[in-house]
């Protein structure tokens, strides 16, 4: 009988040690996504902040502050379709 409920109790442990596991899992997921959400964030305020600079800027400096975001944008933009996008709106 001893032997039965010791097994019981191992049996109960593993079972919360796998809740515990799979809560883990969750809130390490959902933190992840977080952190997503919020670099998502970032480089829309950043780059918000670029275009606004940018028209706030007179004739000059524009041009100027346009071909600084142009060179940035031709050595970051990998993708075609994106490259291909800004160019249809003037950013390359």
């Amino acid at each position: 009988m001893r032997g039965g409920r010791s097994g019981d109790k191992v049996d109960a442990l593993r079972k919360r040690a796998e809740e515990i596991r799979a809560a883990l899992e969750a809130v390490q997921a959902r933190q992840r996504q977080q952190e997503k959400a919020d670099d998502r964030q970032v480089k829309a305020l950043i780059g918000a902040a670029m275009v606004a600079d940018v028209d706030s800027a007179g004739k000059d400096g524009r041009a100027e502050k346009k071909a600084y975001i142009a060179d940035v944008l031709l050595r970051n933009t990998v993708s075609e379709a994106a490259r291909a996008f800004l160019k249809v709106k003037g950013w390359l």
